[in-house]
């Protein structure tokens, strides 16, 4: 176990470390007590409590740090603790949650980001981390592993999978328009890919591209939609303590007036959407809110072969 330049555990392995009571399923739910249970395990670290942090794994556990070093079990992940607090200065500890994955039932995977930074002078540190979360008999959580990963180095790939539910086919009906897109990732990986074709009664069919890539400079988002039409915005993705997703676009029609919006995006489950559309503006002036309900289509049905 080390921290000298690295901090011990990846000090964020543990952003999903209190007991999750989630159904296992819901993807929404899981995002809020991994978040939640994160900020428990960063009071644990700032009182500088091994016995607490220790009591967050089960009791057979086992921890890998980047170097390969396994420490079996709570007691000797607890002992690792104390040497660490005796011989490391103290700092704050910032976790960034890549992915969640449920991989089988009761058997949850996280990915994440680390940075730890001294209270005195000094550079901070990253560690990317993997998490095992198994569910206990009482209905509980712990960390049955931990792998810290040797390269702290984060991709736009590995930032995106926050908006890899957008992947697949989805259709929304809003009178009398029919609106579908296809989201996919891009051949390199490190962008998400939409295309839309929207139909409406007597109107020209309206096609489009949304790209939605990892904006280093600002630390967010971006997204760059293009229009048949030849109109165009671009935009910044936030979000917020429910997992809610927002996109604050800026754009300009073919004729040159400014367009602008704001796109409010909530999960509801994983086969349906609300979009909200407000702040709407054209040419400086207001246009009225909309909202609309999209749904995640079906594969097609399989084809079988000729007397199957």
């Amino acid at each position: 176990m080390r921290w000298r330049g690295v901090p011990i555990l990846a000090w964020a392995i543990l952003i999903g470390s209190a007991p999750l009571t989630a159904a296992d399923g819901d993807p929404v739910d899981l995002q809020q007590i991994v978040e939640s249970s994160g900020e428990k395990f960063k009071k644990a670290f700032a009182n500088r409590d091994p016995q607490a942090l220790a009591a967050l794994f089960t009791p057979e556990a086992e921890y890998v740090d980047s170097s390969g070093v396994v420490f079996h079990g709570r007691d000797a992940i607890e002992a690792e603790y104390i040497a660490a607090f005796e011989i490391n200065r103290p700092g704050t500890l910032e976790l960034e949650l890549l992915s969640i994955r449920p991989v089988a039932e009761g058997v949850v995977v996280e990915d994440g980001l680390s940075t730890f930074t001294p209270n005195d002078p000094g550079p901070s540190s990253q560690m990317r981390y993997t998490v095992t979360h198994v569910k206990q008999a009482d209905g509980s959580w712990l960390m049955a592993s931990v792998r810290e990963l040797e390269s702290p180095v984060v991709t736009p790939h590995d930032r995106l999978l926050a908006l890899e539910w957008l992947i697949g086919k989805w259709r929304d009906e809003t009178d009398g328009q029919v609106a579908e897109t296809e989201w996919k990732w891009s051949e390199s990986g490190n962008f998400l890919e939409g295309a839309f074709r929207i139909r409406e009664l007597d109107q020209p069919v309206m096609e489009g591209t949304h790209r939605v890539g990892w904006d280093a400079q600002q630390k967010q988002f971006r997204s760059w939609i293009f229009l048949s039409s030849g109109n165009f915005a671009s935009g910044l993705w936030t979000t917020d303590e429910d997992d809610n997703w927002t996109l604050q676009l800026s754009g300009v029609t073919t004729d040159g007036a400014s367009s602008a919006a704001l796109m409010t995006y909530i999960r509801d489950g994983d086969d349906a959407l609300g979009v909200y559309q407000s702040q709407r503006t054209l040419g400086g002036q207001p246009l009225p809110s909309r909202s609309i309900r999209v749904v995640r289509q079906p594969p097609p049905p399989a084809v079988t072969g000729a007397g199957q």
